[in-house]
């Protein structure tokens, strides 16, 4: 991400407390837009949004994880919460965010709440709705900008 990012510094938007932007691979091709922020805690909050749909990605210098393990996790965002297992790396955890519920809920709270085994991590959502909103038209407005060669047909 790190060169691809120097060049697509123009391309990340600012919304409240999250920043926007494009991610490119080292050919040049859309992989995908990502939302961010840090919370106190140090832990850094972020959504990706791809071809496969929108993931959250929770990161931490301080956590130990095993890799390749999953873990057992609540959601809370408002009135509504959603268990699932999130994937970790050493110091980050991803999960596909696939239950149509929990994402409108939140689209709409001003908070989510990360339940694991040993703690509760909080991410304020300030602002977050609009992030969303333009995290979705990145997606959109990059997806069909990786043609490289527009001489050669698209590959399937």
């Amino acid at each position: 991400c790190g060169a691809a990012q120097a060049q697509s510094d123009d391309k990340t938007v600012l919304i409240g407390p999250w920043k926007i932007e494009a991610s490119f691979t080292k050919e040049q091709k859309f992989d995908r837009c990502m939302m961010s922020r840090t919370v106190d805690n140090g832990v850094t909050a972020s959504f990706a949004r791809d071809n496969s749909g929108t993931a959250l990605i929770m990161t931490s210098e301080r956590w130990k994880l095993d890799s390749g393990k999953t873990y057992p996790v609540e959601f809370i965002a408002g009135k509504t919460s959603w268990k699932t297992d999130v994937t970790a790396t050493a110091d980050t955890v991803r999960v596909a965010l696939t239950d149509e519920r929990f994402n409108k809920a939140l689209r709409n709270a001003n908070r989510l709440d990360v339940k694991g085994a040993g703690a509760t991590i909080s991410v304020p959502l300030d602002k977050s709705a609009a992030a969303l909103a333009r995290l979705e038209s990145c997606y959109e407005n990059n997806k069909n900008a990786s043609e490289t060669n527009p001489f050669e047909a698209p590959k399937p």
